[in-house]
């Protein structure tokens, strides 16, 4: 082989491999880790590891639906339950946050604003799921 065509081959190669192997992965889009650290923030770790508790029972019953598993009705509901305990929880600290937030160093504020927004992410997945099942259910209904 001459080096251009090797340049053209690895060329071919690593844009397969940037561009279209990313295409052909799965619907059900990666999982949303937790952070790594916490912001020392009560109120703010608090609202982050519950929003990341709910966020993993939704991940995990809709990775069964989408694998095709049959989920059984009783623990289907109490998977609802124990979703609906973990929402209430996270009413129950959202009113102290802002303040506390504003009342600790730039440092924990940063951290803090960081984890938020992967918290933020994992509670819009939650949101998209629970949107598209029950409309799922709506159109399956008529």
């Amino acid at each position: 082989m001459s080096i251009p065509s090797v340049k053209k081959t690895l060329f071919i190669i690593v844009f397969s491999a940037l561009f279209l192997i990313p295409l052909l992965g799965t619907s059900q889009p990666s999982r949303i880790k937790v952070p790594k650290r916490m912001s020392k923030i009560t109120t703010t770790d608090k609202f982050v590891s519950k929003t990341f508790e709910l966020y993993n029972k939704v991940f995990i019953y809709d990775s069964l639906t989408i694998a095709g598993v049959e989920i059984p009705g009783e623990l289907e509901d109490e998977l609802m339950e124990s979703a609906v305990r973990d929402i209430d929880s996270l009413w129950e600290v959202v009113p102290d946050i802002i303040d506390d937030i504003s009342d600790a160093s730039f440092m924990k504020q940063a951290k803090a604003t960081l984890n938020l927004n992967k918290a933020k992410k994992a509670l819009k997945y939650c949101g998209n799921y629970m949107k598209s099942t029950v409309v799922g259910k709506k159109e399956d209904e008529e």
